[in-house]
């Protein structure tokens, strides 16, 4: 799945400005028990709140209606797609879908504007790992998220089959056909190495997973790069098959423990860190001043830590793009008038923006005592 950018969301972004209603649509697509759809309860229980939140408004009753058809008809008849996102608004004739690959819970939410909060959440929290399966002389290599995994290609290599003496005493043509077949391993393993390295030059992977026979994994782990060697975040057990139709399922499900992991540790030192106060930048405000100054940096050079959206209001100025925390109507950078927008949604897109990375705690109380959002700031 291709990875979502900044660009992918401009046409959202453009309706940040606009009338009529907004309905933004998360949908966990999985489903219970071989037949149930995990996304229908939840979109059910959602619009009935919304009916009633509009009351007996008929025009924007009818409004709701046709945006709540077309997006259940959207929900029920996308295949393949583990979690989507989706956002309507027919009295501006504007419709817009994004397969994602990081979860999402189900909801609706109605606003005058797209709610990107989860969206960029998700954007946020993808991951895609490299992994390989191997034995002696063959190998596949797949490309793995949370949501689903690609064959990326197969290896073959030219490998007799191992000699067995059967107990009688080897002669001159068995050892030389040993001989032979070790060389012909450090060939496939060659060309086995040198396929990874091109394509992880090619891609933005997180890490990389080897599967197969631990003599085998470890065989090809030290013909890795030193480089490539590091980055090495699983190794396992994986007998050679010739239809794998678990293994797919199981790497995406290794990758949401991987991703797990990741998010249960946060960042290096960083609940001693916010206990001590060193490098650390608390509240919307700190953590806002920070970036603007340049403070947090780009991806590895500090992070961004939210808790859950606290759906605290935030001025956006409609000239400069600065962000207004004390009165959401009027820049404090040029005076000129703000939109109204999410204070977390506002962040998260200046974390994209700066390529900062992100990490989220999801027990509100954890930050709610730092103000629910905190920079780590790089280590002096």
């Amino acid at each position: 799945m291709a990875t979502l950018g900044l660009a992918d969301l401009q046409p959202l972004l453009a309706q940040f400005a606009g009338t009529g209603i907004m309905l933004s649509c998360y949908a966990d697509m999985g489903v219970t028990e071989g037949f149930k759809h995990d996304w229908l309860a939840p979109f059910q229980a959602d619009s009935d709140v919304l009916w009633k939140m509009i009351g007996e408004d008929g025009r924007a009753r009818q409004e709701i209606q046709s945006n709540l058809t077309l997006l259940r008809r959207t929900l029920e008849e996308s295949k393949g797609v583990r979690w989507l996102a989706a956002f309507s608004s027919t009295s501006r004739d504007f419709f817009k879908t994004f397969a994602l690959d990081a979860p999402v819970a189900t909801g609706l939410v109605m606003a005058q504007s797209p709610y990107l909060v989860p969206l960029l959440g998700a954007m946020h929290r993808r991951r895609e790992y490299l992994a390989v399966q191997t034995d002696t002389h063959h190998a596949r290599l797949f490309s793995s998220t949370m949501a689903g995994t690609q064959l990326l290609g197969e290896i073959q290599g030219e490998v007799p089959r191992k000699q067995h003496s059967s107990g009688e005493r080897w002669g001159k043509e068995q050892a030389t056909i040993a001989r032979y077949r070790d060389v012909q391993i450090l060939h496939y393993q060659k060309d086995l190495v040198q396929r990874i390295e091109h394509e992880w030059a090619g891609h933005d992977y997180s890490g990389i997973a080897l599967l197969g026979e631990h003599e085998v994994v470890e065989h090809v782990r030290k013909a890795l790069p030193a480089r490539l060697a590091e980055r090495v975040v699983h190794t396992g057990a994986e007998p050679w098959q010739d239809r794998p139709a678990h293994l797919e399922r199981e790497l995406s499900e290794l990758v949401g423990r991987l991703v797990d992991a990741e998010e249960a540790k946060v960042a290096e030192g960083f609940w001693d860190r916010l206990r001590e106060g060193r490098a650390i930048a608390k509240g919307p405000r700190g953590v806002l001043e920070k970036i603007e100054a340049g403070g947090v940096g780009p991806e590895g050079y500090g992070c961004l830590v939210f808790g859950p959206d606290t759906r605290e209001v935030v001025g956006r100025c409609t000239v400069c793009r600065a962000l207004a925390l004390d009165d959401p109507a009027k820049c404090p950078r040029c005076g000129s008038p703000c939109a109204e927008g999410n204070l977390w949604e506002e962040l998260m897109l200046l974390a994209l923006r700066h390529k900062i990375a992100v990490r989220f705690v999801k027990d509100p109380a954890m930050l709610a005592p730092h103000g629910g959002v905190v920079a780590v700031l790089p280590k002096a």
